[in-house]
């Protein structure tokens, strides 16, 4: 089957195949969300990886299936050991996206995993690349998707020379493209073939949906983990409001920054990571 790549990169979606999946019987990587089926375990792992390295997520995966078992166990899971167990992660506001869709799952499922990308990327948190992922790591959809690593394979084979290239002109090749025989195992070659040979990252900035990822130090993120770094450290994941707001100012003027303690609580107050209770703020 010919599909109508750009003139530079012509080839058959059969040869396609073969490259990256030669390469990926070599070279698979042994990861444990890779041995299950199960939404929930693959749900976790998705979010989990979402702009954090493999490396880093690995412990906390193990860690936090051990903690919140099955869905139920998530959706009623405290907040406090929630944030703590997802300590280290960062990007916390997943965290509570996680727990969200667990308490939707339990509400509107009955604890069962809806099946389609349609349906699933109707839970709190969840777009489109994750809703594709789980529908196919869990349920063998063939539907396609596209992350970082993904995009940055179909730029280096199909858009060699071009910028500005869009998901949708990749999309109309990797819905040609998909391997219908085991679309996990295609989707896990496109991973690692993008993670581990195309490691320059440079391509990506021929994506139209190119985002630099900003620095964590320094950044109005750090100072958000810095609030509740400090409430789980504290007891009962509590703090009188003068207190917290004390430790804040005194970060923000070591760093020179403008922001106001007030507007990083109210940050995380919106996003439902941490309390106000009368005079305190707890998580």
């Amino acid at each position: 089957m010919w599909v109508r790549f750009p003139p530079s990169a012509q080839m058959t979606t059969a040869a396609f195949q073969r490259k990256i999946l030669s390469w990926y019987q070599k070279n698979k990587r042994d990861l444990p969300w890779r041995k299950t089926k199960d939404p929930y375990k693959i749900l976790v792992s998705e979010i989990m990886l979402q702009q954090t390295q493999v490396s880093r997520v690995l412990p906390k995966y193990k860690e936090f299936l051990q903690t919140f078992p099955t869905v139920r166990d998530l959706a009623k899971a405290p907040e406090g050991k929630l944030l703590s167990v997802w300590s280290g992660l960062g990007y916390w506001r997943r965290a509570r996206f996680l727990k969200e869709t667990a308490q939707a799952i339990e509400r509107k499922y009955s604890g069962k995993f809806p099946r389609t990308s349609a349906e699933l990327i109707e839970l709190p948190g969840i777009g489109p690349y994750t809703a594709g992922a789980v529908a196919c790591f869990a349920f063998g959809s063939i539907e396609t998707f596209i992350d970082t690593n993904i995009r940055r394979v179909y730029l280096h084979f199909f858009f060699p020379n071009k910028q500005d290239v869009s998901d949708k002109d990749i999309l109309v090749i990797a819905e040609k493209a998909v391997w219908k025989k085991d679309p996990r195992a295609w989707h896990w070659a496109l991973f690692d073939y993008g993670a581990t040979v195309l490691k320059n990252t440079a391509i990506n900035k021929r994506s139209r949906h190119y985002v630099k990822q900003s620095t964590f130090t320094g950044s109005f993120r750090s100072f958000r983990a810095k609030a509740i770094k400090k409430l789980l450290n504290s007891p009962k994941h509590m703090l009188p409001q003068t207190e917290l707001l004390d430790f804040l100012e005194d970060e923000l003027r070591q760093s020179e920054k403008d922001w106001s303690a007030q507007e990083i609580l109210q940050a995380l107050t919106n996003d439902k990571l941490i309390q106000k209770i009368g005079q305190q703020y707890r998580l």
